[in-house]
């Protein structure tokens, strides 16, 4: 049976689904358990999605090659 220390700290193998079956069925038998850790746990996994939710997107290729000739040879005039 895990503790409240050791489930907060395997919380990221956890949320990465980086555990065994057995693993996961103790942790969340912890979860089911304990208010605490399972808050902790809801509330790390909200921010997350959260935070993944709101990364700008990737920006083109054709774009960043474009930018990055634009600084080399803006870089390359300063230097001469």
């Amino acid at each position: 049976m895990l503790d409240c220390r050791q489930v907060l700290s395997e919380l990221s193998n956890y949320i990465d689904d980086g555990m065994t079956l057995e693993e996961k069925c103790a942790f969340e038998e912890h979860l089911a358990r304990c208010r605490r850790c399972w808050v902790v746990c809801d509330t790390t996994r909200k921010t997350i999605e959260i935070v993944s939710e709101n990364m700008p997107p990737a920006m083109p290729l054709a774009v960043s090659e474009r930018l990055h000739a634009r600084l080399r040879l803006l870089y390359a005039s300063r230097g001469s």
